[in-house]
């Protein structure tokens, strides 16, 4: 049975630069210990986001999404950032005011 590694971004990257030196998907490959498959996403990642590595999405749990929703419908005209610091004082949870995701 094989074994599962993650890469980390800055794995990633050399994996990108590769490619991009004219290295075949399976030169690569062959050359990092990394399936063709997971060099072929990698890639393809690149190629539609412009960024090699993952990055860390964090999500609102629905209870702050209800708190959110809640205090959006009984004050109407705060804005993301006075959601925000509400969310912040009532939990403890920081969000971000562009996504909506906790940092």
């Amino acid at each position: 049975m094989s074994q599962r590694k993650h890469l980390t971004n800055s794995e990633a990257w050399k994996i990108v630069g590769r490619l991009q030196g004219g290295e075949t998907q399976a030169e690569v490959a062959e050359a990092t210990g990394v399936s063709r498959s997971v060099i072929s996403r990698i890639w393809n990642h690149f190629l539609e986001t412009g960024s090699a590595g993952q990055s860390q999405r964090h999500t609102t749990a629905p209870n702050e999404e209800r708190y959110l929703t809640l205090t959006a419908r009984r004050h109407r005209n705060m804005n993301a950032t006075l959601l925000q610091q509400h969310l912040h004082l009532a939990s403890g949870t920081t969000i971000s005011t562009e996504t909506g995701s906790t940092l």
